[in-house]
């Protein structure tokens, strides 16, 4: 599936849909960051542990034939990947202007997302998978509310967090400096025009 503009809708919402959204509001972010108590201001991005299986592949952003080659799952885990190297990226360029930005995995959540992938499996094996392996929606998200709301999470710019808001790091590729300003140049060329 793809976006109306011919992206991967994984990666068009999960990234591009994401820096652009961020992009936006670069200028009200730095100047509420200039006017607040801490100085500071936060942007959280909801990634995965799918970012552990995945890697960008800058030919399957797009509709083609590379992109036609991968799984939906690989298009997921890509997208989640991307979500990490951006919000990396992010940290390294806005901390001097006050912006806090951190990526985290909300955790295995019985939400719409699990459902689907679980829907061909029986029934009763199904419910276990529910029942052991996934967490209330509303555990979700905690991680989220600590790295937006929490005082100690004001110090975590450029940082992972996992279940329940703890620092670990993401997958080491997502860390190159390379690869994060090559995403950045790529998205920044996608919406110089909107």
């Amino acid at each position: 599936v793809v976006t109306a503009d011919g992206y991967d809708l994984q990666f068009g919402t999960n990234v591009l849909g994401h820096y652009y959204f961020t992009k936006l509001l670069l200028p009200i972010l730095t100047s509420t960051a200039k006017v607040t108590p801490e100085r500071k201001v936060r942007v959280v991005n909801v990634a995965s542990c799918a970012h552990l299986f995945g890697g960008l592949d800058f030919n399957t952003f797009k509709d083609g034939p590379a992109r036609k080659k991968c799984s939906r799952g690989n298009l997921y885990n890509q997208s989640k990947f991307g979500n990490v190297v951006f919000a990396l990226e992010l940290a390294k360029r806005y901390e001097d202007q006050g912006i806090i930005s951190t990526a985290l995995n909300p955790g295995n959540i019985n939400s719409d997302l699990p459902r689907h992938v679980v829907a061909q499996i029986p029934s009763i094996v199904k419910q276990i998978i529910i029942k052991v392996l996934l967490y209330e929606v509303s555990q979700g998200a905690l991680t989220p509310l600590y790295a937006a709301t929490s005082p100690e999470a004001a110090s975590l710019n450029g940082k992972y967090l996992v279940p329940w808001t703890r620092v670990r790091p993401p997958k080491q590729e997502t860390q190159d400096p390379q690869l994060g300003k090559a995403l950045w140049d790529w998205l920044e060329e996608q919406v110089k025009d909107a």
